[in-house]
């Protein structure tokens, strides 16, 4: 009877240790799960936190940039429409969770739209700008084509528009390709071609730094 009571205890005995072994290494894994989440909850607040801070960054260098873009153009509109006082903005809105871009066109007070105001023109002048400073900025070539681009500007502001274009192609390094049969850009262009009516090309030179214009950083 005593035999059968040792032995009823020593199997208990070694079913506790053998629970006890079983709980240790069930509380070693427990304790490395709860490292691991800690370790993950903080790297995945620190990636918010980059993001946020990321986030802020770009959005403040758009900010920057897209100011800097809106200020280049109304220099060019207030050097070319001398006579009024345009100012050009880009308005950063967040749309359908995205960064939405509005351009707007600003004479005292009173906001417009750049592609139905002016006749045209100052939209032509604004794209102008705008493409220059992307290309600049973005290095992405040195050669703007143009195919009577700046027929839309008035002929009062077009000697104005035409050193505005040469000033901007010489401070910005990027060429501008211009077709034109307008004399005034004729005049401020660093080389001209005159077609003829077969088809082949005759060179013109003319004289550069004939005006002086707005100082220009894209």
């Amino acid at each position: 009877m005593n035999q059968t009571v040792k032995e009823r205890l020593s199997a208990l005995r070694s079913g506790v240790q053998r629970i006890t072994a079983y709980r240790s290494v069930l509380q070693s894994q427990l304790d490395s799960l709860d490292a691991s989440e800690k370790q993950l909850r903080y790297r995945a607040d620190l990636s918010q936190k980059c993001s946020e801070v990321f986030k802020t960054w770009l959005e403040d260098s758009m900010k920057r940039n897209v100011d800097s873009m809106a200020e280049l153009a109304t220099s060019g509109l207030q050097h070319v429409i001398f006579d009024q006082s345009l100012t050009f903005k880009i308005k950063q809105e967040a749309k359908y969770n995205r960064l939405a871009m509005r351009c707007l066109l600003e004479e005292d007070g009173v906001e417009g739209d750049p592609l139905s105001s002016y006749g045209g023109g100052a939209a032509v002048l604004i794209s102008l700008v705008l493409r220059i400073a992307v290309m600049s900025r973005m290095g992405m070539g040195n050669l703007l084509l143009l195919d009577e681009s700046m027929i839309s500007v008035a002929a009062a502001y077009t000697p104005h528009a035409a050193s505005f274009m040469r000033r901007l192609s010489e401070q910005t390094g990027i060429n501008i390709l211009m077709v034109t049969h307008n004399p005034e850009y004729l005049s401020q262009a660093h080389v001209a071609y005159e077609g003829r009516k077969d088809g082949s090309l005759k060179l013109r030179r003319l004289p550069s730094g004939r005006d002086e214009g707005p100082s220009v950083t894209p």
